[in-house]
């Protein structure tokens, strides 16, 4: 972990996570006699304890689903599962100070399934810091869940000797879900006049601000049926005819997937809404009002403005010469690269999800074929390299946006047609010419050493071409 995620380390406390019905199916599980003795939390540890797998058990596999949206949020990404299991502890069977994922991006859910639980009983999850120190103590109290960085140690407490209880945790190993596996965003068309939701800034230190909206609960039911009905006109349900299927089955079998795809749309809508005003969302968190409908959306973004000028001027650019025209455009192409690595080493800011997701649709829909010819391995490999690019792709397109305001380079409708490429849009032509203005702004502003492009630099390029 860096300095300053062990400065703001992601400890995040759930409590009173299920409904009454899902909690007591929890704890009548974990109450069954299918606990095994003599697990162990990892390598080092010598005191094992009482485990119950339960991969694929539906009970634990719904509460999953019911806190999957919050983890997510939590984390900027999507998840999945990669282990799930219930841990138990009696008096003197106490966890050493672990790591459960030395990865990046990996998360540890915790969920204690007990009906009861007395302070004097003890049992505390506790975390350190880099230094050995503890930084926090979660009490198992019933009902409750701690989701955290996998990279933080951590370590279960033994229940003291007053505990005559079972000392139940259930454990979700989680990790980014692969690029194979994402689906591709779902959105759900909104009528024009909607077009602008009311933002309001809820807080800010340094770069970092939090926004908010709120979406009638009428508004949403309104557009979940619009897109039902979509869902209802390409279906083939035995004993209904196309496009003549009852609200009621569509809402049975579909209805969580079209609201889904609303909520996600307007994640999207108010993220590129942000943008346009200079704000880059790194983080979006959903939450439901009991009282109503209604869909409150919380979004943490980069406040581009508060950024610093790039170091351009101190930047080593090398512009490759060549006396053949069509080799010189490949070698300026490589001077417009050089500026875009810098830029990316400089501005490294967190982005949310759906964001990345968004650019990761079309980015793997053109490496399909290609990763469809790979390994196993290969393909992850592969697929990590495709997120990179992806996340690449998404911080530096807001940088240079940004850097266009702050310069004064503006891109017109006219200009922007005028440069359309064989099967462009428009607004690709318009970020296509915008980024190019901006990178021969910033090489503008430096002194770039000239020198004659070498054959296998030439060659080099052109096979990356």
């Amino acid at each position: 972990m860096t300095p300053d995620e062990y400065a703001r380390p992601l400890i995040e406390v759930f409590d009173d996570l299920l409904p009454e019905g899902t909690f007591a199916d929890a704890c009548a599980l974990c109450a069954s006699p299918r606990w095994r003795f003599g697990h162990e939390s990892h390598d080092d540890d010598p005191i094992p304890f009482w485990e119950m797998d339960l991969t694929g058990d539906a009970v634990f596999n719904t509460v999953w689903e019911q806190v999957r949206a919050r983890c997510e949020a939590l984390s900027g990404r999507a998840l999945r599962v990669i282990r799930q299991y219930a841990a138990g502890h009696t008096y003197g069977l106490g966890g050493k100070p672990h790591c459960d994922d030395h990865r990046s991006g990996c998360y540890t859910l915790l969920y204690y399934s007990m009906r009861e639980w007395k302070q004097a009983w003890e049992g505390e999850t506790v975390f350190y810091d880099s230094a050995g120190e503890v930084i926090r103590a979660v009490t198992p109290r019933p009902n409750r869940a701690v989701f955290f960085d996998s990279r933080i140690e951590h370590a279960g407490r033994a229940p003291s000797r007053l505990c005559p209880a079972l000392r139940v945790i259930v454990a979700y190993k989680l990790e980014p879900q692969p690029l194979s596996a994402l689906p591709a965003v779902e959105t759900a068309k909104l009528p024009q006049e909607s077009s602008e939701l009311a933002m309001t800034e809820v807080s800010r230190i340094g770069a970092e601000r939090v926004y908010s909206t709120r979406i009638s609960g009428e508004r949403l039911a309104a557009l979940t049926r619009e897109r039902l009905l979509e869902i209802g006109k390409g279906l083939h349900v035995p004993g209904f005819r196309p496009g003549k299927i009852p609200l009621d089955v569509l809402e049975q079998r579909y209805g969580a997937r079209a609201r889904d795809a609303v909520r996600n749309n307007f994640a999207v809508q108010a993220a590129q809404q942000l943008l346009r005003k200079g704000n880059l969302t790194s983080a979006t968190q959903a939450a439901d009002p009991p009282e109503s409908g209604d869909l409150i959306l919380h979004l943490t973004v980069t406040h581009l403005p508060a950024l610093p000028n790039p170091p351009i001027e101190s930047a080593a650019l090398t512009r490759l010469t060549s006396e053949d025209a069509t080799t010189q455009a490949l070698l300026d192409t490589a001077l417009h690269q050089q500026v875009l690595d810098r830029l990316d080493e400089v501005y490294r800011f967190p982005l949310a999800e759906v964001l990345v997701a968004q650019e990761l649709v079309g980015i793997f829909a053109s490496a399909k074929a290609h990763l469809a010819l790979l390994t196993a391995d290969e393909r992850r490999a592969a697929e990590v390299e495709l997120r990179a690019i992806g996340e690449r792709r998404v911080r530096l397109g807001a940088v240079v946006l940004e850097l266009a305001r702050r310069y004064g380079i503006a891109v017109s409708d006219a200009d922007a047609q005028a440069a359309r490429a064989a099967g462009e849009s428009r607004a690709q032509a318009h970020g296509r010419l915008t980024e190019q203005r901006v990178i021969g702004y910033l090489i503008g502003m430096t002194k770039v050493a000239s020198r004659p492009a070498s054959t296998d630099e030439v060659r080099a390029l052109q096979e990356e071409d």
